[in-house]
């Protein structure tokens, strides 16, 4: 039972609603994994996330779909367990253009005040785990966040192209008890800023990129406690909460020259919010080939009403459907991912508005491993 950790955290990892940027969290339970091992795995996201606008009655689709894909290795050398993975942690990818009734360079009641976005941020994980005994073991190891070339953010007060990169550390620690199949872990993530964070800007008057000066962006601190303890022969419960402080890690572009009205290009900024998202869930050792699980996970939204663009639900609740099959080395995990964002509405501060209701997300994953 101890292997049924690998498919929620594949389920996870597709978990289409996460809050300020994210879009999947460091997954470390290949770490667990005996002798050589290696994985790849991907998910297709449905976004069935429209909303009305004071210049469109029809809904109108605003977040656009996704594939994320992901791979893991690891090895022991000595008493140490060394571990890669790369994995996309961020997304904004909006299209809330698709909601204007007209070709929008001003603010005006024809526009969508919800931005066109296409940004999309990737991750590469280097670990260590050392076990101290056969219960305790020490993880450490450095996180690179790589924003991808050709990141773009389009507003009604200009267009933004970013980049930008940052290592940050992370350091873990977990308890086992083989027997009872019981693991608790605990991982942290300090507060990183992006150093190299570059923007450049144009609209209106300014007609080509150019560079913003004071622009920040920064990596929020993060702590995440994943658990499992088997609960009867062949039953396995296993969660975990996800705490993230992104209020203290919003993303900055300031105006250029002296904004729109005066011939230069208005700034833009995020409004990102803390969060802290609980799963809990079962799995069923079924034969000694096949098992499968189902989990729910929840995260509070930050109210019914929002003055953020970027904001397109209150939190969510979703369900989690998942089935693991192991042939020879060869293990096959996929699962399914229905996700409920609450209803929010938008009210910016220019006058112009968007309503988010009765919208779903949906996800199918797929994941191979081999054992060598």
């Amino acid at each position: 039972m101890k292997k049924l950790w690998a498919v929620p955290l594949l389920l996870a990892a597709s978990h289409a609603t996460a809050g300020g940027w994210e879009a999947s969290t460091l997954d470390t339970s290949f770490m667990y994994q005996q002798g050589n091992y290696a994985e790849v795995g991907t998910a297709s996201i449905t976004y069935g996330v429209k909303a009305t606008t004071q210049a469109n009655t029809a809904k109108t689709k605003m977040a656009k779909n996704q594939t994320r894909t992901a791979f893991a290795f690891k090895t022991d050398v000595g008493g140490i367990t060394l571990g890669l993975a790369r994995y996309m942690s961020g997304a904004i990818q909006l299209s809330g253009s698709d909601a204007s009734l007209a070709t929008c360079a001003t603010i005006s009641a024809t526009c969508s005040v919800v931005p066109d976005a296409d940004v999309t941020v990737n991750s590469l994980a280097l670990l260590a785990k050392y076990k101290l005994n056969d219960e305790f073991s020490l993880i450490a190891g450095a996180n690179q966040y790589s924003i991808a070339s050709g990141a773009t953010v389009t507003a009604l007060t200009g267009h933004y192209e970013v980049s930008g990169d940052a290592t940050v550390p992370t350091f873990g620690a977990a308890y086992e008890v083989s027997d009872i199949a019981l693991r608790v872990e605990l991982l942290s993530q300090s507060k990183t800023k992006v150093s190299n964070f570059k923007a450049q800007s144009k609209g209106g008057a300014v007609t080509s990129l150019t560079d913003v000066t004071g622009e920040t962006m920064s990596i929020p601190q993060s702590i995440k406690l994943n658990f499992q303890s088997g609960i009867a022969a062949n039953t396995l419960l296993f969660g975990s909460i996800h705490q993230a402080s992104w209020k203290s890690a919003q993303i900055e572009i300031p105006q250029l020259g002296a904004g729109t009205l005066l011939g230069g290009v208005d700034g833009i900024s995020s409004d990102f919010a803390n969060r802290t998202t609980y799963s809990i869930g079962v799995g069923r050792k079924f034969t000694e080939q096949m098992s499968g699980l189902i989990s729910y996970a929840t995260e509070a939204g930050g109210g019914k009403t929002t003055a953020d663009p970027f904001t397109l639900r209150n939190g969510y609740q979703s369900i989690s459907l998942g089935a693991r099959y192991t042939t020879g080395n060869m293990t096959i995990s996929g699962g399914y991912n229905y996700t409920m964002p609450g209803d929010v509405d938008l009210a910016h501060v220019s006058g112009l508005t968007a309503s988010y209701k009765n919208n779903t997300v949906s996800a199918v994953g797929l994941k191979v491993g081999f054992s060598f």
